[in-house]
């Protein structure tokens, strides 16, 4: 049994049950975030591009066999490299992440959550061998596909 810390949140944001909130005053607002890219985002797509230039070539939001419901950005199957490219904002940076002031509280449990479930999915697919990189969006480009390149060549795969 897990003991509630005393902030009244769960010790387990995974399965937190999610607190009320405030609906937008402006309908506008909601509609953004409705249609706001969870995949091909700039940051992800610049890093394709780069590794794409230097002959790399590797699956796109790829489903990895015994995990549902979780992708991996830019995967290499054959060397079992994910690399994940996380946005700031929606993954709590601890340089760049911020906080709104409306609805703090669900916005607190919505990125603990998904924090929870990023380190959850590295868990999962370190058990089933895979080497996990995880890129924020502000990183150096060149820089993270030199990451990438060194993850693939520790799992065997000669430029």
């Amino acid at each position: 049994m897990q003991v509630a810390p005393s902030d009244g949140s769960l010790s387990d944001p995974l399965h937190a049950p999610e607190p009320a909130r405030d609906k937008p005053a402006d309908p506008r607002v909601s509609a953004r975030y409705s249609n706001l890219s969870r995949r091909d985002t700039s940051p992800e797509m610049e890093l394709r591009r780069a590794l794409w230039r230097i002959g790399l070539r590797y699956r796109v939001q790829y489903k990895v066999p015994g995990i549902p419901r979780r992708k991996v950005d830019i995967a290499f199957p054959g060397k079992k490299v994910a690399v994940q490219v996380d946005g700031c904002f929606w993954h709590g940076c601890p340089e760049h992440g911020t906080m709104p002031g409306r609805n703090s509280e669900w916005w607190r449990w919505k990125i603990a959550r998904n924090q929870a479930r990023d380190r959850d999915t590295d868990e999962k697919l370190n058990a089933l061998g895979w080497t996990v990189i995880r890129i924020w969006e502000h990183e150096n480009v060149n820089s993270s596909a030199e990451t990438v390149i060194q993850a693939l060549r520790t799992n065997g795969f000669d430029s």
